[in-house]
């Protein structure tokens, strides 16, 4: 559903190794030091279902269906929609969202399930972002910089090379409004302009940002 408030909200989406992290904290700043109110959310969240979701990345999902394990995304993001979304774009501000549903359509409907129901699940229940940024970058590369770059390398759950070509091949099929492409594989820089140049004319809509 097309959200009814007055801020921004904006996902960053893609594979693991991506960047989507690094460019949405970057992004923030960008935004903070113009005034604007911008809160970055990451899912899953540190709520009890986020911190069930971190474990089978982390050790596998022997034990637990693809429905039960999408369910807890379900509840997890209910709670932040709640928490933080609705809150934030009331008053004006910008959520910035570090995976939202886009994530679960590409992994779980890499792991078998299907993705049109569920993104169908997700736009009936939960605000449709005024802006998604897909990363696009070759998995083999951002699984390169996953292990070159991460402590602990891979999580079991869901970073392996073949698994992640299946996530990449269904986020090339996700059509939503709002949707644009990013070329992930540029610099730091260039990347972030390329942010840039989408998400500045969003801000017009705005009320006007306290002076930084």
């Amino acid at each position: 559903m097309q959200h009814p408030y007055p801020g921004l909200l904006l996902a960053f989406e893609g594979v693991d190794g991506a960047g989507k992290t690094t460019q949405a904290t970057l992004l923030q700043a960008r935004l903070r030091s113009l005034g604007h109110e911008a809160v970055l959310t990451k899912e899953p969240t540190d709520s009890e279902y986020g911190r069930r979701i971190r474990r089978i990345a982390r050790e596998g999902r022997d034990g637990i269906t693809l429905d039960e394990e999408l369910d807890l995304f379900l509840k997890d993001r209910e709670l932040d929609v709640a928490d933080t979304l609705v809150p934030t774009l009331s008053r004006g501000g910008i959520v910035l969202m570090d995976r939202y549903y886009f994530s679960n359509i590409a992994y779980q409907g890499a792991l078998g399930l299907d993705s049109r129901r569920i993104q169908e699940v997700n736009e009936q229940r939960f605000p449709t972002p005024d802006l998604t940024l897909l990363f696009d970058i070759d998995p083999e590369q951002s699984t390169k910089r996953i292990s070159e770059g991460r402590e602990g390398g891979t999580n079991v759950g869901y970073e392996k090379l073949d698994f992640l070509s299946k996530v990449a091949e269904i986020y090339a099929g996700i059509q939503s409004p709002g949707l644009t492409r990013i070329d992930a594989t540029g610099t730091l820089s260039e990347v972030s302009e390329a942010i840039w140049a989408e998400v500045a004319p969003l801000l017009e809509r705005l009320p006007s940002p306290i002076a930084p």
